[in-house]
């Protein structure tokens, strides 16, 4: 099963970076080709919602993906249904001096629609691009934020 982690440096507080990564919509909403549906939040610190990923070229994949608080500055995730069989991880948010290191490990298989219309490793590639782009994105808002 493939796997990605990534740390990096965040030229934020940690508590401005983990107050991001926490606000499950506000999160949600960095990322223009996913759409996040029916968000509910049914205990404080957990969420659920439908996730829709429209990139072009690639397959429509929507998924119900449950967010929950899992220990101090760590937010874990996993798709309970929908066409992603296996995506299961956490983000982890740690003091790095004045600044902040984010984490993200993660666990998942490259989903049928995916996988029947390119190489398994090509869409291996293609998923670690997007997870690194998604850390990227995380890492400028709140740089941008904390100024």
């Amino acid at each position: 099963m493939p796997s990605f982690n990534l740390s990096l440096p965040v030229d934020a507080s940690s508590t401005a970076l983990w107050a991001l990564i926490s606000d499950v919509p506000r999160f949600a909403g960095l990322f223009s080709y996913i759409i996040v549906e029916e968000m509910q939040s049914p205990a404080p610190g957990n969420w659920s919602f439908l996730r829709r990923l429209n990139i072009p070229n690639l397959a429509s994949l929507s998924w119900r993906e449950e967010n929950r608080v899992t220990g101090e500055r760590e937010l874990s995730f996993q798709a309970v249904e929908g066409d992603l069989q296996c995506f299961t991880g956490r983000w982890l948010v740690t003091g790095n001096g004045d600044g902040a290191q984010l984490e993200l490990a993660l666990e998942y298989e490259v989903p049928e629609a995916v996988g029947e219309r390119i190489p398994a490793g090509l869409a291996q590639y293609v998923m670690s691009e997007l997870f690194k782009s998604i850390c990227n994105r995380v890492k400028e808002a709140a740089e941008e934020e904390d100024q």
